[in-house]
């Protein structure tokens, strides 16, 4: 049994739907529980009554009395599930005298009484191992009912405890810039919908669904007939299509564009002290630069010869627009979608390190200017999707993040960019830091009396940011936007007999190399 709410919509097609559920066995309970059972104080453990259509609070529910040994943990979840025919059974036609029996009555006059009691059954009965801690279902709270509104302000429906400060919140209305977030969210439905705020939403969604049906009917036969080819013994040359987003070879590594032609080109990663923090760093091993050819960023480099942590996979990004290497440049060229003016939007994997497969993230999903960059488990949420500019809305080679429009009681700027601090006359006070005393020794390295290189846009040189991590800045603050160029990876190749690297025996076989690695980084349709 799936139980839905009328806000709910599907996000895959029917048949990953079924397929991803019967890949579960068949007594399978898909519902999302916190497994740290709650302990609710008698402030808010209440027997309520409906009136009005309105919520009163009665007098305090006493403890549970029923005879379980040492009591039963109460755990809250959520009231959308996916349940088997066997557990909806036990709870609609419950043995007599058992707990289901019991909690039925004890709990139907506790406040948002769903999100305790399946929880609370499925894990103190015998169907205990059969959850699954997943709903597959997206959902997006706003704020709670009590932050930035005053007591005359907020609705009494979602503060009904006897402190005024202790409110409710509900999920926010989806609206169309969040739909690449559904897109690569990996779940099944998502709550809620609006068709009267968003009427277009729905209709994206079922076209990309349609999409989605007619790929995977097509990779679903074409892996049949691999498996069957192998079977038989017969040589396999068929491979499943990339996705339209896959990047081809080993990687990439992101060039602040100001820092190529620099004696120490600066790249994006992390340091080798194992931190989360991200930062502009060395790209090179220390005698590498001086051998590197004046348009070396629109080939490929060496795994091999890369001296922090700087090689990053590019996507799963969502379908609407294009990316496109250029390869005579090295931007990464954006085409806007049909309803995303800023193009796919991706997510950035860190490809090396104990962190290896964690995602680039804006800190706390901050809304604001100032949030640092960190590298974090992979979520999907907005603050882990970046998109490219082209010079219409983000600077070209800008990489940022956009704060989905339900956010915006928040007060959150529009496109967030990486960038750095100290760079511009325009830096926000989010970037400030605390005042400190005149004592050389601490300032900034860009504050100090020997910062005296300056690139020919006036800028000083990025050399005084090696090492500081990345924050976030408006991308409109031109200066301490750092923009990016996009370089592939290879692996060096030796040859067995002479032990010579094959990737050096020749510019032509490095540059054809190249070649066959740059037309990969391809995204769009």
């Amino acid at each position: 049994m799936i139980h839905l709410a009328s806000t709910t919509y599907p996000l895959a097609s029917n048949t990953e739907i079924r397929d991803t559920l019967a890949s579960y066995p068949l007594d399978a309970n898909f519902m999302h529980i916190l497994l740290q059972p709650n302990d609710p104080t008698p402030q808010v453990w209440n027997y309520f009554v409906e009136c009005d259509d309105a919520l009163h609070r009665i007098y305090r529910l006493p403890p549970l009395t029923v005879d379980k040994g040492h009591g039963i943990d109460i755990h809250t979840s959520s009231q959308w599930f996916i349940i088997s025919r066997e557990f909806a059974w036990y709870i609609a036609n419950p043995p007599k005298n058992s707990l289901v029996d019991y909690l039925r009555d004890y709990m139907e006059h506790v406040v948002v009484a769903d999100e305790s009691f399946f929880g609370t059954v499925l894990r103190n009965t015998h169907f205990c191992s059969t959850l699954h801690n997943d709903n597959f279902l997206h959902i997006q709270f706003g704020s709670w009912e009590n932050e930035d509104k005053s007591a005359n302000q907020r609705d009494p429906r979602k503060c009904v405890m006897r402190n005024p400060d202790h409110c409710g919140r509900s999920p926010t209305t989806m609206t169309l810039d969040y739909l690449p977030v559904l897109e690569l969210s990996g779940d099944l439905f998502a709550r809620k919908f609006d068709d009267v705020a968003e009427p277009l939403l729905k209709d994206h969604i079922d076209r990309r669904r349609e999409k989605e049906e007619e790929r995977f009917l097509r990779e679903e036969a074409l892996a049949k007939e691999i498996e069957a080819n192998k079977t038989a013994g017969v040589e396999v040359t068929e491979k499943l299509p990339l996705e339209s987003w896959e990047f081809q070879g080993e990687g990439v590594m992101l060039v602040a564009k100001e820092t190529v032609l620099d004696e120490i080109p600066l790249c994006l990663g992390l340091s080798r002290d194992g931190a989360n923090r991200v930062h502009l760093l060395p790209c090179f091993k220390e005698d590498v630069p001086p051998t590197l050819s004046p348009d070396w960023y629109t080939g490929a480099v060496i795994i091999e010869e890369i001296e922090h942590y700087s090689r990053w996979d590019i996507g799963p990004c969502s379908s609407d627009g294009e990316l496109h290497r250029n390869e005579t440049t090295g931007e990464l060229e954006m085409t806007p979608g049909e309803y995303t003016q800023t193009g796919p939007k991706c997510m950035l994997k860190i490809g090396d390190s104990i962190r290896k497969g964690r995602c680039l993230d804006v800190e706390s999903d901050r809304t604001k200017p100032g949030a640092y960059l960190n590298i974090f488990p992979c979520e999907a949420k907005w603050h882990q999707l970046f998109s490219f500019g082209n010079g219409d809305v983000v600077p070209s080679g800008g990489i940022h993040v956009s704060p989905p429009k339900h956010l915006s009681s928040k007060k959150s700027t529009a496109h967030l960019c990486l960038g750095v601090q100290g760079r511009s006359s325009e830096d926000k006070v989010e970037w400030l830091r605390p005042e400190h005393d005149d004592d050389p020794d601490d300032l900034w390295p860009w504050e100090q009396d020997n910062a005296t290189e300056y690139y020919d846009n006036g800028f000083l040189s990025l050399k005084y940011w090696d090492g500081l991590q990345l924050q976030t800045t408006p991308c409109s603050n031109e200066g301490a936007v750092v923009e990016f160029l996009y370089v592939p990876f290879i692996v060096e190749e030796y040859d067995n007999d002479e032990g010579e690297s094959t990737d050096n025996k020749s510019d032509a076989a490095v540059k054809e190399k190249t070649d066959d690695d740059a037309e990969g980084l391809v995204i769009g349709d």
